[in-house]
């Protein structure tokens, strides 16, 4: 067997809800018959409060928001919270809640008008991401009381035993004095203990703070190893660093690893792969025949317990052999971008890659920017040429704004420039990877929003899948006459191809250069599109 080796160097960014930097969860769906938009902005400390603002299309009774802790259930969660309308809108509510534990949550939006309740269940992670320091003013004033308690304390020592036991009107002897010298000095000894010891104590909870309280994604190792002339990455996720357990994961959208890998060089590419499980820990995956180079990679899954997370590393991925080449891609002069017509090429493979795995190149170095991408007639549209003659157009690229909540719609054109019907690619519409060009924010999107999809239907069934460690959390959702009632209308819509267009619910997180790839499945192929922007800073 032949070996080559590349390892993964783990990156030192922190999670959120599958993504690295966008902490803000976006959910676009129904809850009963009302279309509503969720977005979840959770604390970076915990315990904190989550910002919640929940828009409706229509006017409503009432809206309330439930925080569920995956562990207690709805029967250990407290009373539900009342969203208040925002003051100068009709139908923007906002509500805030306490997350007091580390770990997966759901808060379920319920919605009550003149068509009856309906209830959307959210899911969100909750966990600490970052420190606070201290500000200046606030370390003068404190500074200033403890030296002015300091010192007081020796005054009162001091007067306690040099003049307490004096007459009134008497000076006190110098034996007196002495005495309360003394005392003073001791005093001093004993706060200055009393200051030490509050400053280890003070380092302690730092120290145990950053180490076992504040989230950092596991490290990553990998190994790239060549069976029968095909390369296959071999992935190990170091479970011993996590506090706790590695915990059994489940499938979202029937995968239990979705990893992505991106290439910065020229010519760029792109990968959105599926690892298989060959141990508690470890993922193997075949490597389709991607340009040669350092790759990014950001591997995104969920735990049994509805806490979903995304592992990220660095990789470099050697040349594919010819031969491996041309059992990939035949005689095409196309990269060819998805397994599901590459595998009708490659009958010969020792490892077959899943059916879903999709990846894109840049049609060559000659491309100024991705896939030759240009500006149609309409300034307003940015447009993007995928595979096979298909098209794909940014509808609204016009200026981004860090944390402006919008949609960004995109619209798929056949070779003849009519709409395509879009079919459903593991179970959405579409999906969308969005990361900034230094790699400090990703995100991986649905038309319905940026949460975990298996998460989300932990929360709803109330129990893990079958073979999991977690017994059946009670109060979740043990009766499943209300699982629909609790579950979006998404899955409905995913099963139905629409002509054309779909959009994606977000907000950048922060200003800088981004690139993002938007997939597509229409007539068996899927596609992919490749977008830049420039997203600025919020204007004060």
């Amino acid at each position: 067997m032949k070996t080559c080796l590349a390892l993964f160097v783990l990156g030192c960014c922190c999670a959120a809800e599958a993504h690295i930097g966008s902490p803000n969860v976006f959910l676009e769906d129904k809850a009963g018959e009302y279309p509503v938009r969720v977005v979840i902005r959770p604390p970076n400390v915990v315990p904190g409060l989550a910002e919640i603002t929940v828009r409706v299309q229509e006017p409503v009774q009432r809206i309330t928001v439930l925080p569920v802790f995956w562990r207690a259930g709805r029967e250990g969660a407290p009373p539900p919270d009342v969203a208040r309308l925002v003051r100068g809108e009709t139908n923007l509510y906002s509500a805030e809640l306490w997350l007091m534990t580390p770990g997966a949550y759901s808060v379920d939006v319920t919605i009550e008008g003149s068509r009856g309740k309906g209830t959307l269940v959210v899911p969100v992670n909750s966990m600490a991401t970052n420190t606070r320091p201290m500000s200046r003013t606030h370390v003068i004033l404190l500074s200033a009381l403890a030296a002015v308690l300091f010192l007081g304390g020796l005054k009162i020592a001091g007067a306690i035993f040099g003049e307490s036991r004096l007459d009134p009107g008497a000076l006190p002897t110098r034996k007196d004095r002495w005495r309360g010298r003394v005392a003073m000095a001791l005093t001093a000894v004993v706060l200055s203990l009393l200051v030490f010891g509050g400053k280890k104590w003070w380092d302690f909870e730092d120290r145990n703070y950053r180490n076992n309280a504040l989230y950092k994604p596991l490290p990553v190792s990998a190994q790239v190893r060549a069976e029968h002339d095909q390369p296959i990455l071999k992935i190990n996720v170091d479970a011993s660093e996590r506090r706790g357990r590695w915990t059994p994961l489940i499938p979202d959208h029937g995968k239990l690893m979705h990893l992505f890998l991106v290439h910065d060089g020229e010519p760029g590419a792109f990968a959105h792969l599926h690892p298989v499980l060959r141990s508690e820990a470890e993922f193997e995956v075949p490597l389709p025949p991607l340009p040669a180079g350092q790759y990014h990679g950001y591997a995104d899954v969920t735990h049994e317990d509805g806490f979903s997370e995304t592992l990220i590393a660095t990789a470099e991925i050697p040349p594919a052999s010819l031969a491996m080449k041309r059992l990939w891609l035949g005689n095409s002069a196309e990269p060819i971008c998805s397994a599901a017509v590459a595998q009708m090429l490659a009958t010969n493979l020792f490892f077959p890659p899943d059916p879903d795995d999709s990846w894109q190149m840049d049609s060559g170095a000659s491309a100024s920017s991705p896939q030759r991408k240009h500006l149609s007639q309409d300034a307003a549209r940015q447009v993007a040429d995928a595979s096979g003659g298909y098209k794909m157009i940014w509808e609204n690229p016009e200026s981004m704004t860090k944390n402006l909540d919008a949609s960004l719609r995109f619209e798929l054109l056949t070779p003849d420039d009519q709409p395509a019907q879009i079919e459903p690619y593991m179970g959405m519409l579409g999906h969308a990877v969005v990361r900034r060009k230094d790699g400090g924010v990703f995100a991986h999107i649905h038309p319905v929003g940026t949460f975990s999809m298996a998460a989300q239907q932990f929360f709803v069934n109330g129990k893990p899948p079958k073979h999991s460690a977690l017994p059946a959390q009670p109060g979740l959702l043990e009766q499943s006459s209300l699982a629909p009632e609790l579950h979006g209308s998404h899955t409905n819509r995913a099963g139905v191809g629409v002509a054309g267009e779909i959009s994606f619910p977000y907000a950048f997180p922060e200003p800088g250069s981004y690139r993002f790839w938007i997939q597509m499945k229409s007539q068996g192929r899927i596609l992919t599109g490749v977008f830049d922007t420039t997203v600025t800073a919020m204007k004060r």
